[in-house]
């Protein structure tokens, strides 16, 4: 296959795609990475987080609602990806499934999923300072990333980031340009990690930055948003010797908060 062949079956490959290639879990089938969803040299996060969930969620019928992940980069991923889930343990309401992805260089990618069921309580609390919301996007201010890159599979106003203001805080609505027959928790989690990590807002010039770590709460009962658009905002709160910390939220169109999520992030400058 040429390479503009090639291209060309990338830019057409969504993410249901990929997770219908990819399957039920237990082992679940391989797949080849396109080059369209990757980031550099390894897949996408938010595509990899997907991948694990999707096996995870599937593990078993009657799983409750995914409540929170724990999720490990532990390395490259790249080539034919695999998905292996393991349930830890199925309570009444609750079960603990680990999902770990494999490429053709081994284990890069390690999760916990947390699945539980509604219950009613006595106590609620609601207190979190929403960010500053954009107006939603027109469809004639939009554009995607290159098509070698897995922004080239989203659409958005602008640049994700400017690296002229210097700043420890990105705000952004993106979406999915093609997010037919998603769960709406897969959608999440992919357009979760869709910003760069916020201490890229803050560096003087271009320096290599991973993600090492993320915890992802889920709000929501019912998510659900107008048009796939999601805002995704990201506040480095610390950041030394080689490591910063985020905390992260995503809202949905009508102002509601879906998920909260913290990232621990390497960089080297």
């Amino acid at each position: 296959m040429t390479d503009q062949m090639t291209k060309n079956t990338d830019k057409m490959v969504t993410l249901t795609d990929l997770l219908n290639q990819c399957g039920p879990g237990g082992k679940a089938n391989p797949i080849t990475l396109p080059q369209g969803w990757t980031q550099g040299r390894t897949a996408f996060g938010g595509l990899s987080a997907t991948l694990a969930y999707h096996a995870a969620s599937h593990i078993e019928d009657g799983l409750p609602g995914l409540r929170s992940a724990q999720i490990a980069f532990t390395g490259p991923l790249f080539g034919a990806l695999t998905a292996e889930t393991k349930m830890l343990r199925r309570g009444r309401n609750t079960a603990f499934v680990q999902s770990e992805l494999f490429g053709d260089k081994g284990l890069g990618l390690h999760c916990n999923f947390i699945f539980a069921s509604q219950r009613e309580t006595a106590i609620t609390t609601h207190d979190m300072t929403p960010p500053d919301f954009p107006p939603l996007p027109k469809d004639e201010e939009l554009h995607r990333g290159p098509e070698q890159f897995f922004t080239s599979k989203m659409e958005f106003v602008g640049k994700r980031i400017d690296t002229s203001i210097k700043t420890n805080r990105l705000t952004r609505w993106m979406r999915l340009a093609d997010r037919d027959g998603l769960d709406p928790m897969a959608e999440i989690l992919c357009m979760g990690d869709a910003l760069p990590p916020s201490i890229m807002g803050m560096l003087d010039k271009n320096a290599m930055v991973s993600s090492m770590n993320w915890q992802v709460n889920v709000i929501a009962d019912h998510p659900a948003t107008t048009d796939g658009w999601w805002l995704i905002d990201s506040q480095t709160h610390h950041a030394d010797h080689g490591a910063s910390s985020q905390f992260m939220s995503i809202w949905n169109s009508d102002r509601q908060l879906i998920a909260t999520g913290m990232q621990s992030v390497a960089y080297y400058a």
